[in-house]
């Protein structure tokens, strides 16, 4: 497919491509080949954007060089003729558009509220079999020194497990990272300007786009951390 980046392909299989994003994902327009965030696939990698990317440009000037200046055929068709393009199913590599990790912890806390439950309902239907609970002169044990004042009676304490304290021992919920902010490269831009409208830094910027200068392109989209 053409709207994908022709140096986009699997780890372990440089000739694959997943019609959507993969964890697996590398840009192999790098050496080594290096991991791709979701926001990166989705804004560049896998629409035609990447004909716009930093890295795609690069390698598309090298392969020319190599070629020794000939017209040949562009780094898209070759490559989007050679490889295997796979359809993303939602069980398979985590491809669904919402993370099923994220319901886990939930159900856990559920499964435990619900043993608990289980557990008092089971105490109390052996309670009732055994006759109910014991009485006062059954539980009371004999003491040589102390007698007991007429009147009264001392009854065990019977201590409840809180439901609410065994459900807060559950796994805490995960939030979900926010999606970066991206930026088209206009004309006149500089990356000090871009850092002080977004209110972060030159360095930040430069980092999250794997940017080793200053020097921006007209249309290029920047990742803003």
């Amino acid at each position: 497919m053409d709207r994908i980046c022709p140096y986009l392909a699997l780890a372990d299989d440089g000739r694959t491509v997943a019609d959507g994003f993969d964890p697996e994902h590398r840009c192999h327009a790098l050496s080594p080949p290096a991991p791709l965030e979701r926001s990166r696939q989705v804004q560049l990698c896998l629409t035609e954007a990447h004909a716009r990317c930093e890295r795609f440009a690069a390698a598309r000037t090298a392969w020319l060089a190599a070629s020794s200046g000939l017209p040949r055929v562009a780094p898209d068709v070759a490559f989007g003729r050679t490889r295997l393009v796979l359809e993303p199913e939602a069980a398979w590599r985590n491809l669904a558009s919402s993370p099923p990790n994220s319901l886990r912890p939930a159900v856990l806390i559920a499964a435990l509220a619900l043993a608990v439950v289980g557990l008092l309902v089971l105490g109390s239907i052996f309670g009732i079999l055994n006759g109910g609970p014991a009485t006062a002169s059954q539980t009371a044990s004999p003491s040589p020194s102390l007698s007991a004042s007429p009147g009264v009676s001392s009854l065990p304490a019977t201590i409840q497990p809180s439901a609410s304290g065994i459900a807060s021992s559950g796994p805490p919920v995960e939030t979900p990272a926010p999606t970066p902010r991206t930026y088209v490269v206009k004309e006149g831009d500089t990356l000090n300007q871009i850092a002080q409208q977004f209110g972060t830094t030159v360095e930040a910027i430069q980092a999250a786009n794997g940017l080793s200068g200053t020097e921006i392109n007209i249309g290029q989209v920047l990742i803003i951390p």
